[in-house]
């Protein structure tokens, strides 16, 4: 057994300098915040009547002061309209204000319930307490109106939010799954692997938060995370002129913020009924059970909640032998998260979330029979800690500490050879595999007392520390390709056990304004800092985003940004290096006679060398109020990289071995048009609809691995998840003359992904990725009924998925030497898919 080098500090050595690190940090930004304990923040309205002053300060229904609410303040006997913006503290505040007069307060936020103060007096300084209740499902109809979603001027970000509404009503498909909704959002493109795609970028140039935490895979870059879709508030997704808060993914954010629970005890539960398949008969399909429950714990202090869900599916396939025909797979989580508030200024919270999956027959298909599967276990879990404390004279300070750790480990059926021919494989494959990965974090956020000089500044600044480890274990038998005669054409050898692991370290700090300089305009300058131990390079970058608020009603918004973003060092190219040689040795047409010595091929890295992946993002946008209260957008992205990380081979001579360098050679380019519209009804109800036009390449789109070998020259084109046109539609209506149905429908259109066609010895033939699967189209459409059974409320929903029966496949065989050479399997057909909810109580 090989053992790899690790990094020049060892694990107790960099656990002590993190820990050191996370308590300076924390002590010099409690001893900064105390500085900042200031009087009130300054309106930035000019006061026409000084001595009179209404300031706001808004909290949801745990006492968490809620930042950007459209605040609006109207004068009941001349109907003038001033407006604000709450800060960190949930602060807005209106100067000069005539004390004879009566004002109304409006208080908006999308994802919260819109509330209404009048009859308001100014006499002196007056604060009005306003509390904003998070939206939540309802069971019956009540006095209450959500936001509606509008056009923020505050919003600098190019953002898409998907909040409770969302999540309830979309018909995405596998609803288990919420990255699945995530593919509804017009940036956000979704591979066949289920991983998603923000901007054109790859998954892992993509940061993936829960809750102010970061949820990737530390070495694979993926979101692998999974918690209930009951258990999400809202999701947000920034892909370009986001804050320099967020460093270390040049593709954008995928924000998660999870449920909290509070003064009444709720209880919801979806699919606890299992369903059933008619494929080869009547039998067992899955089984996807939710629940949720939340309450107080001591009311008006301390709340707790707690979401679970549960997956167990057959998956039978009707094209297989009886006996061997069915991929078992079992998955749970379960968030649970307590708030506590110490002091009204001081807020505790603690999250703990837990995975686990088994699958008995992974990758199991026609091309792929049972004995050729894996056997794979996964687990997750994630525990963080956060405190907000808000000072008297309104900065804020929030802290975080969390700890991630996965596992993942797949092993195959046996130990039979296994065999890969031109129209799939045979026997039991070579690999098993062990991994372990932690990452912890800490995080540490300042929010200043805003102040006035120039116009209106809020001020901000934090450091975040991440320490993450991984160790891996491979163990590896020879494996053969066969030509399409059977004859053996190569057989490699891997080393039979390969051990190693890896430490880095990284480190962030930022600084930006949002500065005002007047009502209508906001520029949000920040610089941001990277440090990690692998590339050891000092990474600075600046960026500033900018709207402009037009019109007397502000109905029309225009928005710019540019920004140097770099991604963080991806582990998994440093794993690559790591796993040892591969020997190939090729056959004669006989397939018994060697035809040389077997050919080496390795992977190195040499750190001294590299460099960060560097884009420079920028942007610009409209967005326009249209007749009929349809607020429509359009959106020019570009995504410019240079030094993106990928492997070359440094053997010119032949491609069919050599050593592969890890180099900073790669420049992706992407650019976007993107047009959206929505329409919001009365009674909460919506209609959404956007078309893209994207351009996603790369000047080197070859992945080399060691253990599945692709035999080409490095080469350009479009990346694999590149979809020039798509068209995505989502809305729920409810059914005229009734008050107890929903019809609800997704759409989504888009250009097929594009594939490289390879030969049977895994050799690119033509240019890579010039190929595509066929346009993709599906539409879902559902209805929904409302009802109530012995004073419980309900809700039952049936969706008939891609509705057209469309043939959209999933697989193709990529081999010019099979005579199934681009035909296409594994399509989605039509599937009719039934959701039951019980709501608690009416």
């Amino acid at each position: 057994m090989r053992f790899a080098p690790s990094i020049s500090f060892t694990n107790r050595s960099k656990t002590r300098l993190f820990c050191a690190s996370v308590l300076v940090l924390l002590v010099s930004l409690a001893g900064f915040a105390q500085q900042a304990n200031h009087p009130a923040p300054i309106a930035v309205n000019p006061p026409k009547h000084s001595g009179n002053s209404l300031t706001t300060v808004i909290t949801d229904e745990n006492g968490v002061a809620i930042p950007d609410v459209v605040v609006t303040l109207t004068d009941q006997q001349t109907g003038e309209t001033l407006r604000a913006h709450t800060d960190a503290a949930g602060r807005g505040q209106f100067l000069g204000l005539n004390s004879a007069h009566e004002f109304t307060v409006r208080a908006q936020k999308t994802n919260y319930y819109e509330v209404l103060h009048a009859d308001l007096h100014a006499a002196g300084t007056q604060v009005v307490e306003v509390t904003m209740p998070h939206v939540q499902e309802l069971k019956e109809v009540v006095n209450v109106t959500a936001t509606a979603p509008g056009i923020d001027p505050a919003q600098t970000a190019n953002t898409q939010t998907l909040g409770t509404a969302e999540v309830i009503n979309i018909p995405y498909p596998t609803s288990r799954d919420i990255r699945n909704i995530l593919n509804y959002i017009p940036q956000v493109v979704q591979d066949g692997s289920g991983q998603v795609h923000v901007a054109g970028a790859a998954t892992y140039e993509t940061r993936d938060v829960l809750d102010g935490f970061d949820i990737t895979s530390p070495v694979s870059g993926t979101l692998s995370t999974r918690f209930s879709a009951d258990a999400v508030r809202a999701i947000d997704v920034e892909s370009s002129r986001y804050s320099t808060q967020f460093g270390r993914g040049s593709g954008g954010l995928i924000d998660f913020t999870s449920g909290t629970g509070d003064d009444h005890l709720r209880f919801d539960a979806t699919n606890f009924i299992p369903s059933l398949t008619s494929k080869k008969g009547i039998n067992f399909d899955k089984w996807v059970p939710r629940a949720t429950v939340s309450g107080p714990i001591v009311k008006g202090k301390a709340w707790f909640f707690d979401s679970a869900d549960a997956e167990y599916d057959e998956n039978l396939f009707k094209d297989l032998p009886s006996e061997a025909d069915t991929d078992p797979f079992l998955r749970a989580s379960n968030l649970a998260k307590v708030q506590v508030n110490l002091r009204p200024n001081d807020i505790l919270s603690g999250e703990l979330l837990q995975n686990v999956q088994d699958e008995d027959r992974e990758f199991l298909s026609l091309q792929n029979p049972a004995s050729t599967t894996l056997q794979r276990d996964i687990s997750i879990y994630m525990a963080g800690l956060k405190e907000l404390h808000y000072f008297s004279g309104g900065a804020t300070l929030e802290l975080g500490f969390a700890e991630n750790g996965f596992r993942d480990s797949y092993r195959p059926q046996g130990t039979a050879p296994y065999f890969i021919n031109p129209n799939g494989t045979s026997g039991n494959y070579f690999e098993s595999f062990v991994g372990h990965s932690h990452r912890s974090q800490g995080i540490a956020n300042l929010f200043l007392k805003p102040f006035n000089a120039g116009g209106h500044h809020e001020l901000k600044l934090g450091l975040d520390l991440d320490h993450e480890n991984f160790d891996q274990l491979f163990g590896d038998r020879p494996f053969s390709l066969l030509r399409i005669d059977g004859t053996l054409l190569r057989q490699s050898v891997l080393p039979p056990a390969t051990q190693f692991e890896r430490n880095n370290f990284e480190t962030g700090a930022y600084v930006e304004d949002r500065w005002s300089p007047s009502d209508r305009l906001l520029l949000q300058p920040g610089l941001r800092f990277d440090w990690d131990e692998i590339v050891r390079r000092p990474l600075f970058s600046p960026r500033i985003a900018s709207t402009y608020a037009l019109g007397r009603e502000r109905n029309t918004k225009l928005s710019a940004g540019i920004g140097i973003y770099y991604d963080r060092t991806h582990l998994d190219f440093l794993a690559r290096a790591l796993t040892g040689p591969r020997f190939d040795t090729y056959f004669d047409p006989t397939g018994t006679s060697p035809t040389g010595p077997p050919l080496e091929t390795t992977f190195a890295v040499n750190q001294s060398l590299l460099r960060e992946p560097r884009f420079v993002n920028w942007s610009l946008g409209i967005e326009q109020k249209l007749p009929a209260s349809i607020y429509g957008s359009l959106e020019f992205t570009e995504r410019s990289g240079t030094d993106g990380f990928i492997f070359q081979n440094l053997n010119s001579g032949n491609i069919l071995f050599g050593n592969y360098l890890l180099t900073n050679t790669r420049r992706d380019h992407y650019h976007a048009v993107q047009f959206t519209a929505r329409k919001h009804f009365s009674g909460d109800y919506n209609l959404f609809g956007a078309y893209t036009r994207s351009y996603a390449h790369s000047n080197a789109v070859i992945d080399y691995t060691l253990v599945n070998p692709i035999f080409s020259p490095q080469a350009g084109g479009p990346l694999p998840w590149d979809a020039p046109n798509r068209f995505l539609s989502w809305g729920w209506l409810p059914v005229p003359l009734t008050k107890r149905f929903d019809v609800v429908y997704a759409l989504e259109y888009r250009t097929g992904f594009p594939f490289t066609a390879v030969n049977t010895n895994q050799q690119v033939v033509g240019a890579p990725d010039s190929l595509r699967f066929p346009d993709y189209f599906s539409v879902d459409p559902g209805l929904e009924l409302r009802f109530t059974f012995r004073g419980y409320a309900l809700a039952l929903r049936g969706v008939l998925e891609n509705a057209t029966a469309r043939k959209n496949p999933a697989f193709v065989n990529n081999n010019v030497d099979s005579p199934g050479f681009d035909t296409f399997n594994t399509f989605q057909g039509r599937a009719f898919t039934a959701r039951i909810r019980f709501l608690g109580r009416k």
